[in-house]
């Protein structure tokens, strides 16, 4: 019984390993965009076009987040950094769905995969799915510190 522990806990350690050596490079190429936009993206840009609780802002981030070629590891930073120069939930939340699951690359090795029909829905999903989130966390969640459920909740009964 104690081999038995000792080897799963042994493996468990190998692979939490492996699984870390396997997204670092991923979490340093999102901190690299993230620095990209710290120094050259100024903080009255984004406010300007994603700093409101807009649908249009939920809009912009969304498309912006479309072509970047980040997983879902390395977008966490760009998020981040986005969020702190003055994004509004809603905005971050957009950029944080639709960002992983397309890049300009994915859609053109879908395109060669898997023809036309999928490499146009692929991207039509992340907008929607994007749209879809941004909007219920813009609405539905107020953008101070402490989150309240019951007007959360009576807004969202209140569309229907």
């Amino acid at each position: 019984m104690i081999h038995f522990l000792s080897s799963f806990i042994q493996s468990f350690i190998e692979e939490f390993w492996s699984l870390c050596i396997e997204t670092a490079p991923y979490l340093l190429l999102g901190m690299f965009f993230s620095g990209l936009i710290y120094i050259f993206i100024d903080s009255k840009f984004i406010l300007k076009h994603i700093g409101s609780k807009s649908l249009s802002s939920i809009l912009k981030s969304t498309l912006m987040g479309i072509p970047i070629p980040l997983c879902s590891c390395g977008v966490i930073p760009v998020a981040s950094t986005i969020r702190n120069s003055g994004a509004s939930k809603g905005s971050t939340v957009s950029f944080l769905i639709s960002t992983p699951q397309t890049g300009i690359d994915s859609i053109f090795m879908t395109y060669g995969m898997m023809g036309p029909v999928f490499a146009i829905f692929r991207p039509f999903a992340a907008f929607i799915s994007g749209i879809i989130s941004g909007t219920s966390s813009s609405y539905l969640n107020s953008d101070d510190k402490s989150i309240t459920y019951e007007p959360a909740l009576t807004k969202f009964l209140a569309c229907f």
